[in-house]
């Protein structure tokens, strides 16, 4: 795919563009250092490649990227996790995309913030840390690595990411080095993977170290269900594509009929399993996970009481918090992961300082600088 250098209008750092209903994700700076959907992956189920205003077929890069992040943190007085990775893949095979990630990364360790990044790419995470060695010691930071199949399935889901053993074998390889890691199992297409392939999935990951499953059934548009069909019936595995149509509830014969995503909402008809099911499923799954003294959580799709309990959010990972800047450097807040409105530490005198972040998702440029009315933090909140 042809490279192609950009740069970043406006503000880079900012939450997520969706209203707060039926969502359970935590405030975070997310970074986008390419276009979305700008991803040699190419997986035929990504929502990012069927945003109306993603471009598929190069990889646009913003070259500013790191001197705007350097100047919005410089600015900012409070500063969320930061999550690089959510429109295409941060450490793809392209070399241009890995070398600004790895400045962007550079600037996060000089202010002291919290990131994660979530990857398919196992060579990509094993570089990462042979070029920035002071990850292995930073304790703010953690990586999610998607394995979302079977190895003789992943033709179908990711064909041009890492192999799901590279994949599995590059988080065994970063836990032993202490590095904080978890797994993301979703989508995890229903009717495509079996019981006993889910099964053998898990028991992979824990065999790795992780500790922590993020999963979903997923959800479609038409154009990424389509795709995904396609996929599986140019398999060896063809005769699974009606089952999950069915499950899914899409009719391919009436295509042209379902509601076609806009600049305002990119799905449009959406396409899931039966609420039921999903709810089945992740029970089962939950159970599976826990048995194996690993925590579990749903991506969006239920609420978080089936999430397993008492975590800190669905990430899971408790090293990512929320950090306030205090005679120039920022601190991270103890017990405090940005999911304001559901876990802040104390709702009554929030230690952020920020009493409108309980309400207020997402959130305005303008709330992470210091309001004149917020000038005093409460240091006992701070980790030192």
């Amino acid at each position: 795919m042809k490279v192609e250098w950009k740069e970043f209008k406006g503000q880079v750092l900012h939450d997520f563009p969706y209203p707060l209903k039926n969502r359970k994700c935590p405030h975070y700076a997310l970074v986008s250092v390419t276009a979305s959907g700008s991803c040699v992956h190419r997986c035929p189920m990504c929502y990012a490649r069927v945003y109306p205003w993603s471009i598929d077929d190069r990889i646009v890069i913003y070259k500013n990227l790191p001197q705007k992040i350097d100047e919005e943190l410089s600015r900012a007085k409070i500063m969320p996790p930061l999550y690089l990775s959510q429109v295409s893949d941060v450490l793809q095979p392209v070399r241009e995309v890995r070398e600004i990630t790895c400045e962007v990364i550079k600037v996060i360790l000089k202010h002291n913030v919290s990131f994660h990044i979530v990857t398919k790419n196992a060579e990509g995470a094993l570089e990462l840390i042979q070029k920035i060695p002071s990850l292995i010691k930073y304790p703010f930071w953690y990586l999610a690595m998607t394995i979302e199949s079977t190895p003789e399935k992943q033709k179908i889901t990711s064909p041009f990411a890492s192999k799901i053993e590279s994949r599995l074998r590059a988080l065994k390889i970063l836990h032993k080095q202490g590095i904080m890691v978890s797994a993301r199992t979703d989508p995890c297409i229903l009717g495509l993977l079996g019981k006993n392939e889910i099964l053998w999935l898990i028991e992979k990951i824990r065999q790795t170290g992780v500790k922590h499953i993020v999963s979903s059934t997923g959800f479609f548009n038409r154009t990424s269900m389509a795709r995904l069909l396609l996929a599986i019936k140019e398999s060896r595995f063809a005769s699974l594509a009606s089952r999950v149509a069915h499950i899914y509830e899409f009719c391919e014969d009436r295509i042209n009929s379902y509601r076609v995503p806009t600049s305002q909402e990119w799905a449009g008809k959406r396409f899931w399993a039966p609420v039921e099911l999903r709810k089945k499923f992740h029970r089962w799954l939950r159970r599976e996970a826990e048995s194996r003294s690993m925590t579990y959580a749903i991506c969006l799709e239920l609420p978080r009481s089936y999430d397993s309990p008492e975590l800190p959010h669905c990430e899971g990972c408790p090293n990512n918090y929320v950090h306030i800047k205090r005679n120039g450097k920022f601190y991270p807040v103890d017990e405090c992961f940005g999911d304001c409105m559901r876990s802040c530490p104390d709702r009554n005198k929030p230690p952020c300082g920020k009493p409108i972040l309980l309400t207020q998702y997402p959130y305005k440029s303008t709330t992470l600088h210091l309001s004149k009315t917020s000038k005093e933090i409460n240091i006992q909140y701070l980790l030192f």
